[in-house]
């Protein structure tokens, strides 16, 4: 197995971001493309990293190819990448795994890949009342303003405003950001109810440090059920982050 692709840092920012939440996952690697659907241990975030076959500059793999890795190992790695780096993942005899920075000059490293079960996740089928696209920055933003005040973020989609609020409270402060499509903070804005729901804030926290990898995010939600968070990578890759609700 061989495959190829034009920048390396989509990837750094993309596997940095899923290592702070999976430890160690499975690449499932066929003629297809590359994928990565993980759930954490504690069965609140579920994680689904795509990248189709027409997604890399070379793509060579014949059948099937699973390999496990330990993800913080990998992104440790992957740190290293730098703006002019290409990425070359390959296969070796005895289960060994390589990453390759092709740039000014070529930088290697092998990693053993690990015995990791692939659990057999289901497609989610979510009935989400409200989609809302804007600028990764500006998600990555809302999440890293509200951290600091409590340990949850309460989203309501307002449909008279076409806006999303967000709302933190703790024992010393609280907060509202409220972005909007007139402002231009939002791109697109969809919503067939006013919707609600409050999600674990260090969660979100994680996931908003792949906005480097994907210059939009898509963001659906609906009253007490799971959000789902879209990054659009190129070259129609996706990053996509499930987050259960929490209960208060």
């Amino acid at each position: 197995m061989r495959i190829l692709f034009f920048d390396a840092r989509v990837w750094r920012y993309a596997i940095n971001a899923v290592s702070k939440i999976i430890e160690e996952a499975a690449f499932r690697i066929t003629d297809e493309g590359f994928r990565l659907k993980a759930i954490d241990a504690s069965r609140v975030v579920l994680v689904d990293f795509n990248m189709p076959s027409t997604s890399f500059d070379e793509f060579n793999v014949e059948g099937e190819e699973v390999i496990g890795v330990n993800l913080e190992d990998l992104a440790k790695i992957l740190r290293r990448a730098t703006k002019e780096d290409r990425l070359e993942l390959s296969t070796l005899e005895g289960g060994r795994f390589v990453v390759a920075f092709l740039g000014k000059g070529i930088r290697k490293f092998i990693i053993p890949s690990i015995e990791t079960l692939a659990e057999q996740l289901p497609e989610l089928k979510i009935p989400f009342r409200t989609r809302i696209k804007m600028l990764s920055t500006v998600f990555r933003d809302l999440v890293k303003d509200l951290e600091p005040i409590g340990d949850a973020i309460e989203f309501v989609a307002n449909r008279d405003t076409r806006s999303l609020i967000a709302r933190s409270s703790g024992d010393l402060a609280e907060a509202e950001i409220e972005l909007t499509e007139e402002s231009g903070a939002l791109i697109e804005f969809e919503s067939e109810e006013e919707s609600r729901a409050i999600y674990t804030v260090d969660y979100l926290a994680d996931i908003v440090g792949a906005a480097q990898a994907a210059n939009e995010v898509v963001f659906e939600f609906g009253t007490a059920i799971p959000c789902k968070i879209e990054y659009i990578l190129p070259q129609e890759g996706r990053l996509v982050f499930y987050v259960a609700p929490r209960t208060e």
